[in-house]
C-alpha cells in the first residue's frame, strides 16, 4: 500500500503540476495556442507581444502560483498536525495577521513610493513579529495546542484591529492599494524576488518532508508520543517556525491568500491517508496544482478585468470551511 501511494507522489502529481503548469500559461485574458506558446519559451520566432505575454507575464506568475500553493499547503498540513486540529492553516492561525499589518504600515506611511520592496520587506517584519508573539506566548504553556489555536486567534484579532484604524486614518489611495494587496496578488510581485523565494520554500518543504516521522510522533496525543522518547517541545518549535517561515516568505510577496493550507491537506489525506511521511511532499505537489487553477479562474472569470486570486481561494475555502464544520458536527 505505501508503495502504491508513493508512485503516487512520485510519478503522477509532478506529471499534474507540469499539466496545469502548462494549462495556466496557455489561458488568460488572451488566449495562446499551445504552438505559440513554445515557440515563445524557447524563441522560435512567435509575434513579440506573444512572447512578452508568456515569457515576462504569464511564466513568472504562474511559476510563484505554484511555489506559493506549495508552501502554503505543506505549512497548513504541518500546522494541522503539530496542533490536532483540523481547521489550523496560516490564515485562521493569526501567522498571516502580521504581514497583513506590515504590509499596510508601508502603504500608510508612504514607504511604497521610495521603492515597492519594502512591501514584502514590511510583510516579511509584520509576520516574524506575529510568529514570534504567538511563540512566547506558548513558551511556559509548552506549545498546547489549544494555548496556541487561542492566542493564534487572539493575534489575529489585535493585527486586524490595527489594520482597521489605519484604514481610518489614512488617506483613500493608500486604503485602496493596501487593500487590493491583502486580497492576494500575484499580478503586482517584484520577478527579482522570485528566485530567493523559490529557495526558502523548496528549501521548506524539503526539510518538513525528511521530517515526515517526526510530524508523525508530534501528532500523537500526549501519552502516547513520549513513548517514543522524543522532545516533543523541542520538536514542535522548530515544525512550527520551519512552516512559519515558509508562510511568512511565500505572504510576504503575494499578499494574503487564504484556505489553500486548509483544504489541501484534507483533500490529500482522504486520498492516501495520514502518514505524514508522504502526506506533506503529496500536499506539496496538491497546492502547485490547485493555486494555478485558482490563479488561471481569477484571470479569465471576469476577462478583460483580473480579480485578486485570493478573493477565489477564499469563496472555495469558505464553502469547504463550511462543510467541515457541519460533517464536524454529524462525527
Amino acid at each position: 500500500m505505501i508503495n502504491k501511494k508513493f508512485l503516487f507522489v512520485c510519478a503522477f502529481m509532478p506529471a499534474l503540476v507540469f499539466t496545469v503548469f502548462l494549462f495556466s500559461l496557455l489561458h488568460g485574458s488572451i488566449q495562446i495556442s499551445f504552438l505559440d506558446m513554445l515557440k515563445a519559451l524557447f524563441g522560435c520566432g512567435v509575434d513579440a507581444d506573444i512572447a512578452v505575454i508568456i515569457k515576462q507575464i504569464r511564466f513568472p506568475r504562474t511559476l510563484m502560483a505554484c511555489v506559493t500553493g506549495a508552501g502554503l499547503a505543506v505549512s497548513g498540513c504541518v500546522f494541522q498536525a503539530i496542533l490536532k486540529n483540523p481547521l489550523a492553516d496560516p490564515f485562521t492561525l493569526g501567522i498571516s495577521g502580521g504581514a497583513a499589518f506590515g504590509a499596510t504600515a508601508a502603504f500608510v506611511i508612504g514607504l511604497v513610493s521610495i521603492t515597492n520592496f519594502f512591501i514584502p520587506l514590511c510583510a516579511f517584519i509584520g509576520m516574524i513579529a506575529s510568529v514570534l508573539i504567538i511563540y512566547l506566548l506558548n513558551v511556559k504553556k509548552k506549545f498546547n495546542s489549544n494555548s496556541m489555536v487561542l492566542s493564534g486567534v487572539v493575534v489575529s484579532y489585535i493585527f486586524s484591529s490595527a489594520v482597521m484604524l489605519m484604514f481610518a486614518l489614512s488617506p483613500s489611495n493608500s486604503v485602496q492599494s493596501a487593500f487590493v494587496w491583502l486580497m492576494g496578488n500575484l499580478s503586482t510581485f517584484d520577478e527579482r524576488l522570485l528566485p530567493f523565494i523559490i529557495v526558502v520554500v523548496i528549501t521548506g518543504i524539503i526539510i518538513l518532508s525528511l521530517s515526515g516521522n517526526i510530524i508523525n510522533v508530534v501528532s500523537l496525543s500526549g501519552e502516547k508520543s513520549r513513548t517514543f522518547g522524543m522532545d516533543i517541545e523541542k520538536n514542535i518549535k522548530f515544525l512550527f517556525i520551519t512552516a512559519s517561515l515558509i508562510t511568512a516568505t511565500t505572504v510576504s510577496v503575494c499578499g494574503i491568500i487564504g484556505f489553500v493550507g486548509l483544504i489541501i491537506p484534507h483533500i490529500m489525506r482522504k486520498i492516501i491517508g495520514t502518514n505524514n511521511i508522504i502526506l506533506v511532499p503529496t500536499s506539496a505537489f496538491a497546492g502547485a496544482v490547485f493555486l494555478p487553477l485558482c490563479d488561471t479562474l481569477s484571470k479569465t472569470l471576469f476577462s478583460p478585468l483580473l480579480i485578486p486570486v485570493g478573493v477565489v481561494t477564499s469563496i472555495i475555502g469558505g464553502f469547504f470551511f463550511i462543510y467541515l464544520l457541519f460533517k464536524s458536527e454529524r462525527i
